[in-house]
């Protein structure tokens, strides 16, 4: 009897990760490969380019697929890919914005809320009928906290103040400079202004060292960050979201512990949320997501992750993370 098994997507929206698993959730072969157009394709064009790249994956097709994707703003607009995708490859299959694979990869503790952390951040939540709701994720030019992007851009701004200051001492500027090749403070922030933020996003591993080494610029950036995200949270929960724990994920977050201690000491703190830091690929939600249900008899894993319910409110926008 051919052997049956599943498919996990991670639809970033720079890169795709596929995973094929067996129905207990093995892990049988991970593919990733850039996400080309997806952000301007409609829901067709993304069921015609993830139906291919899960063929080109599997020799028969799987009997259920899970997907987490960029760009699924609402309950509404992941129900049209979903249409779209069983029309493509008629199996069942379920689709959530992918900041939602966190909850799903860690199922244990309760109902959570997903914060991404990494180029660009956002924090995702569903309330007590299901339906999703989102906070932040509007881009580097007025949100994303504590992200890359947000951190190089907050702690560029603080030396500004301080330069208006006459406080042109602090350790961030010269390694700014050394890390750009700029001559100057303005020289940094023209560089900023004219080129896309992705590569100024990369700066930010200078100013988290930068903060590591005691610059009160970048340390406030970081602090601020913190603050920010714990905020964004707090919205969610003002809007009825129904957790009991955040899950954090991306880059940034997993890849710079201070950012992550000071994270937890504020939603302890203000929010009373246990933050939990996952360190591994968001694709293991999907994978979880698209598990059939257990055989009769079989305890209920704990906290089984949630679906958008039909007709639900639309949740919010986002960008590039």
């Amino acid at each position: 009897m051919e052997t049956q098994y599943i498919v996990g997507v991670d639809a970033g929206g720079t890169k795709t990760r596929l995973r094929l698993a067996t129905l207990q959730g093995d892990t049988l072969e991970d593919v990733t490969h850039p996400a080309g157009d997806w952000t301007n394709l409609d829901s067709r064009g993304k069921a015609v380019a993830l139906g291919a790249s899960i063929r080109a994956l599997t020799r028969s097709p799987p009997i259920a697929v899970g997907i987490g994707a960029h760009g699924c703003d609402s309950d509404t607009e992941c129900a049209e890919l979903r249409t779209a995708m069983e029309a493509e490859l008629a199996v069942p299959v379920r689709v959530v914005n992918d900041a939602f694979l966190l909850e799903a990869a860690v199922p244990a503790g309760g109902p959570a809320a997903g914060l991404v952390v990494g180029t660009g951040s956002i924090a995702v939540a569903r309330d007590t009928f299901g339906g999703s709701l989102y906070a932040g994720g509007w881009g580097w030019l007025v949100g994303d906290p504590g992200s890359a992007w947000g951190t190089v851009r907050d702690a560029v701004g603080a030396l500004t103040r301080a330069h208006d200051r006459a406080r042109t001492d602090d350790p961030l500027l010269p390694a700014l400079l050394a890390h750009t090749g700029a001559r100057s403070l303005r020289d940094v922030v023209g560089t900023m202004q004219s080129t896309p933020p992705r590569s100024w996003a990369r700066w930010a591993p200078t100013v988290f060292d930068a903060a590591e080494a005691g610059s009160p610029a970048a340390r406030t950036a970081v602090l601020t960050g913190a603050d920010d995200l714990t905020t964004l949270v707090g919205h969610l929960v003002a809007r009825g979201a129904d957790i009991t724990r955040v899950v954090a994920g991306g880059s940034v977050i997993v890849g710079r512990p201070p950012l992550a201690e000071a994270l937890r000491d504020r939603l302890r703190e203000r929010l009373g949320l246990p933050l939990t830091v996952y360190t591994g690929e968001p694709v293991a939600g999907a994978v979880r997501m698209a598990a059939p249900p257990e055989p009769p008899g079989t305890p209920p894993r704990t906290n089984t992750p949630r679906y958008p319910a039909p007709g639900a409110p639309a949740g919010g926008r986002r960008t590039t993370r």
